[in-house]
C-alpha cells in the first residue's frame, strides 16, 4: 500500500514539491486559477458533508490563501459540510443512525430541551466528540436547523483560526522570507499544540 502511494506521488510530481521553490511556485499557480476561492470551499463542504476527513483542506486553506482570507474560506467550508451532514442525518432517518453513532447514541440527551445550543457550542469549542459524529448526534436528537448552524459556525472558529494560522505560518517559514515569519510559525505550533491537549485535560477535570 504505501509502496503505490509513493509510486503515485512520484507519477504524479508531489515528491517535487518537496523543494520550497517549487512548493512556492506551485501555490502561486493554484492561487491564480479562475473562480479557485468558490471551487475551494465547494469541495470542502461536499467532502466535510460526507464525513471525510477535512483537516487537509484546512491547511490547504491556509497554505494558498493565509491567514485571512483562508480562516474565512475554512470557516464557511467547515460550516456548510457540517450543515450538509445534518441534513444528510435528517433524511437517512434515527434507527440508521443510531446503528452508525454506536456509544456515542447514549449521547443525545445532552441536547435535550432549550440547553442544545449552548451544548453544541461547547462542544464545537473544544471537540471532546469527532466532528462528524457530533453533526450525526445533533441531527438525530432533534435540534433545530437555524441553532444548529449558528452554534457550530461559532464554535469552530477558534479551531478554524488557529489551524489556518499555522498553515500560512508555514509558508512563511519555507520562504524563510523573515525572523518574524519563523516567529509566527512558532506562536502558531503552540496554539496548535494547545489546542490539541485541550479535549485530554477537559476529560481528566470531568472524571
Amino acid at each position: 500500500m504505501l509502496a503505490a502511494v509513493a509510486l503515485a506521488a512520484a507519477r504524479t510530481g508531489l515528491l517535487d514539491l518537496r523543494d520550497p521553490a517549487t512548493l512556492l511556485a506551485t501555490i502561486d499557480r493554484v492561487r491564480t486559477v479562475r473562480f479557485v476561492h468558490v471551487l475551494f470551499v465547494i469541495a470542502y463542504g461536499v467532502v466535510a458533508a460526507f464525513g471525510l476527513p477535512a483537516l487537509p483542506f484546512t491547511l490547504a486553506g491556509g497554505i494558498l490563501f493565509g491567514t485571512a482570507t483562508g480562516a474565512a474560506l475554512n470557516w464557511v467550508g467547515a460550516t456548510l459540510g457540517a450543515t450538509g451532514t445534518y441534513l444528510l442525518a435528517r433524511l437517512v432517518g434515527g434507527d440508521a443512525l443510531r446503528g452508525l453513532l454506536g456509544a456515542q447514541a447514549a449521547r443525545l440527551d445532552l441536547f435535550a430541551g432549550s440547553a442544545g445550543f449552548g451544548t453544541l457550542f461547547r462542544l464545537r469549542l473544544v471537540p471532546v466528540i469527532p466532528f462528524n459524529a457530533l453533526s450525526l448526534t445533533a441531527a438525530l436528537a432533534g435540534i433545530g436547523l437555524r441553532p444548529y448552524v449558528l452554534a457550530t459556525a461559532l464554535g469552530i472558529l477558534p479551531g478554524t483560526l488557529t489551524y489556518t494560522y499555522f498553515a500560512g505560518s508555514l509558508v512563511g517559514g519555507v520562504s524563510g522570507a523573515s525572523a518574524s515569519a519563523r516567529t509566527n510559525l512558532l506562536i502558531a505550533s503552540v496554539l496548535l499544540l494547545a489546542l490539541s491537549f485541550l479535549p485530554s485535560l477537559l476529560r481528566r477535570r470531568a472524571s
